[in-house]
């Protein structure tokens, strides 16, 4: 299947998707976003985002989603 997304969409993805705790030290991972240890949450920042390619988005992506594929 074959999808166009464009890059508000990306953002979307990214944004669903929260970060494995072993990828929090990433420099990709780091510079979007951060780790609030007293609520247990990641939160992403839309600025940091914004900055990136469509590509470098769709990395990110996928770093994320398989990070807890990973065993």
């Amino acid at each position: 299947m074959k999808v166009e997304l464009d890059k508000v969409a990306l953002m979307s993805l990214v944004c669903g998707q929260q970060p494995n705790y072993s990828l929090f030290e990433h420099p990709m991972v780091k510079k979007c976003g951060s780790y609030r240890g007293s609520r247990d949450e990641w939160r992403w920042c839309s600025y940091s985002l914004e900055e990136l390619s469509e590509q470098e988005l769709y990395d990110l992506y996928v770093l994320c989603r398989e990070s807890w594929n990973k065993k």
